[in-house]
């Protein structure tokens, strides 16, 4: 019986053929006419396909498998194909998250204790600051000599009269004082004057102001609890501070100062009766500009309340934390600032201060006052040893007065992109947070009050200070994801 399988049959070639020829024989191929491109291809072939046999790619050793037909082949170029685009999509999406949105800030803590933080510091700046019969019967002679002129004192008592209640934002209340030529032209007399000193010299003393305090509900002596702070508002009374020499040595040795609270609610924080003198104030400036800040803050925005009534202000924290490994984006990135980043353009902070918000907008206020009037207010700003600048004399305060449009107006850099500006010229200061940052958050809530509190005359006040509630929440900034988690992400 005949079989046809049994016939000797020809030996397929190892590649199949041999440009489109089948044959048993291997001629020698003229190479003459072949391109370069073509003859790399021709060398990288077979490396190529022992690649793709071996490769633990998935997918990729189905285009090279002798055994695959080519539908089979061109199905798996195509889930290949899409694959990689797929990939690529992936991975372009995840890279622009992770250069653009690198950290977030989340809920950390819903119920973290008050006593976590410590209790602001409470400033208190009296628009009627200063001991006016001192002022017209001594204060002169005091500074300027025992033969002082009645020229030089009516000087003097003008100026002091028109600066009792300074504020850098204020200084349009200076306006009847310099639109006297002949004031103006004589001020320069009052230069050899410590500013400082003489406000010092003449603020109502703590006796004349308080006539009652308490703290967490217990009586304390107001004048040791409450000390003179300068402030961006001038000379005030400042609670739980430190800034002066004597309270940081009291912050460094008792591990309870700054003071704390564990209470909450009314009478649960700083109760205050403020009383002034009539005999020692003026008719026409009433209440008190009451500032809330951190303890190691200088300065901050101020909040007038009126006499004759119970103000309450009550108080909600609000604490963030920032993670660590935030320092390995920029600051610009984190919108905030370590303390020890000092070396940061972005970093600008006063003097032997910790690094806080207010600290920086403060510094700010004080280059644009230097920049403009060669000189800083010693009655506004601190002075250190180190300084590098003059210290505003009387004859200054001109230039300040000239420029208080400036100093009355600040602005952030972003402002004009969504606010329009009436104004032309203004400070410009662009502050980041403070890594740690903790704000208080504030409700003020006025009453009339009832003289038989204290049984004093009209012109009492009464200011309850407290948290308003036991638990605040603390936020948290972290990396959403750093590199190796992007790697993590990529299943690299």
């Amino acid at each position: 019986m005949f079989y046809p399988l049994e016939l000797p049959r020809s030996r397929r070639p190892l590649y199949r053929d041999y440009d489109g020829k089948t044959g048993l024989i291997l001629t020698q191929q003229d190479t003459t006419n072949i391109s370069p491109l073509r003859k790399l291809w021709l060398l990288l072939l077979p490396y190529l396909k022992g690649y793709a046999a071996e490769s633990s790619v998935h997918g990729i050793r189905y285009l090279a498998d002798p055994k695959m037909r080519k539908f089979e082949r061109i199905i798996w170029l195509l889930i290949l194909v899409t694959t990689s685009i797929g990939a690529i999509v992936v991975y372009v999406d995840l890279n622009q998250l992770y250069q653009t949105v690198r950290i977030h800030t989340t809920i950390k803590n819903t119920m973290l204790p008050i006593f976590r933080v410590p209790f602001p510091s409470i400033g208190l700046c009296p628009r009627n600051r200063l001991n006016w019969r001192l002022l017209e019967n001594g204060a002169a002679e005091h500074f300027l000599g025992a033969n002082v002129s009645a020229a030089q004192k009516d000087l003097f008592v003008k100026f002091f009269t028109a600066a009792g209640d300074p504020h850098l934002s204020r200084m349009n209340e200076m306006s009847t004082f310099f639109r006297n030529e002949t004031l103006v032209a004589d001020l320069h007399v009052l230069n050899g004057l410590d500013l400082r000193e003489v406000f010092e010299y003449l603020q109502i003393r703590c006796q004349d102001l308080f006539h009652a305090c308490r703290w967490r509900g217990n009586p304390v002596n107001c004048c040791e609890v409450f000390e003179h702070q300068f402030t961006e508002s001038g000379l005030c009374f400042a609670f739980n501070t430190e800034i002066s020499p004597a309270s940081r040595k009291k912050a460094s040795e008792d591990r309870y100062y700054p003071l704390r609270t564990p209470h909450y609610g009314e009478g649960s924080g700083l109760d205050i009766f403020l009383r002034l003198n009539r005999s020692l104030i003026r008719p026409g400036k009433r209440g008190i500009n009451v500032m809330i800040k951190q303890p190691q803050q200088w300065s901050d925005v101020v909040r007038h309340v009126p006499h004759e009534a119970h103000t309450r202000i009550s108080m909600v924290p609000r604490f963030t934390v920032t993670d660590e490994r935030t320092r390995s984006v920029s600051p610009q990135v984190r919108r905030c600032i370590f303390p020890d980043e000092v070396d940061s353009p972005q970093y600008k902070n006063l003097p032997g201060f910790q690094y806080w918000v207010g600290n920086c907008r403060s510094k700010c206020h004080q280059e644009h006052v230097i920049e403009l009037c060669k000189c800083s207010p010693t009655i506004f700003f601190p002075i250190t040893d180190k300084d590098n600048f003059t210290a505003c004399k009387a004859s200054d305060f001109k230039c300040l007065y000239d420029n208080r449009l400036i100093f009355s107006i600040e602005r952030h850099p972003e402002e004009n992109e969504f606010v329009k500006n009436p104004f032309k010229e203004s400070m410009i200061c662009d502050c980041f947070t403070s890594c740690t940052q903790l704000i208080f958050e504030r409700v003020f809530t006025t009453t009339s009050l009832d003289n038989n509190e204290t049984d004093t005359e009209a012109g009492t006040m009464r200011l309850d200070i407290f948290y308003q509630s036991g638990w605040f929440i603390q936020y948290q900034t972290t990396m959403r994801f750093t590199f190796v988690e992007l790697l993590g992400w990529l299943n690299i």
